[in-house]
């Protein structure tokens, strides 16, 4: 789209009644889960080539929002991000997604396994951990307890609602398995990594009845449990 072309001229000559519907779907989806993952399935598979041969245009219509659209295309991820500089207010470039704490450490937890496959050099296009993995790294935050199945099962639905993991089975299940997308590199950089986690080691060592407080979200409500948002640009208007 060239600069003199209006997003309405653009809109009107290059696509037809079927391209304008599916970019419709894949806007959508961008606000209601912020990525769009190549090689979760088919459908996005369709969206992420949509979006990636059409980035412009999606940038220019979620800047009126205060987002822009990025594309990695090695990885096969497409993000909505906050449109972060001098002529953007910050009550706008905050409009992020507030996880509770033991949500927070359970999202470290599965950014670091997924580091360290690839900076293995791991080839394979699905990266999948069990829960034995996940318990070994929760370990390092000092949580030796076993996680009830109904608090955990809640908070990989949250994940999976913003595409950063997939599933396979059922918690409990001797095959079940966490799917690790490649969006979860994109949930958080190292320095807001190694940030958290100092915090969290404090936190988590320091008042263990927060951690046993899972069973009851409405103790959650106190400024202790909660820690700093992720940069993850979630139209908060789509929450469920």
């Amino acid at each position: 789209m060239t600069n003199n072309e209006s997003i309405n001229e653009y809109w009107n000559s290059e696509f037809t009644s079927g391209d304008k519907q599916f970019f419709q779907k894949c806007a959508r989806t961008l606000l209601k889960k912020t990525f769009i993952v190549r090689d979760k399935d088919e459908e996005n598979r369709k969206m992420f080539y949509f979006v990636s041969k059409n980035s412009d245009f999606f940038s220019n219509y979620f800047s009126f929002m205060g987002f822009e659209v990025l594309v990695q295309k090695d990885s096969g991820v497409v993000m909505l991000s906050n449109i972060v500089n001098e002529n953007i207010s910050a009550s706008v470039a905050v409009n992020r997604f507030r996880f509770k704490k033991i949500e927070s450490i359970i999202l470290c937890c599965l950014w670091t396994l997924l580091s360290d496959r690839l900076h293995r050099g791991s080839l394979d296009k699905v990266i999948k951990i069990t829960l034995s993995d996940l318990n070994i790294e929760l370990e390092k935050y000092d949580y030796k307890k076993p996680f009830d199945k109904g608090p955990l099962n809640d908070i990989l639905k949250l994940f999976c609602k913003f595409n950063l993991i997939g599933t396979s089975g059922e918690i409990g299940d001797e095959g079940f398995t966490i799917i690790l997308y490649p969006s979860l590199q994109f949930a958080l950089n190292e320095s807001e990594f190694i940030s958290f986690v100092k915090d969290a080691e404090k936190r988590m060592k320091g008042n263990e009845e927060d951690i046993t407080a899972i069973d009851e979200p409405e103790d959650f409500d106190s400024k202790d449990s909660e820690i700093d948002p992720f940069d993850l640009g979630i139209d908060m208007g789509d929450e469920e």
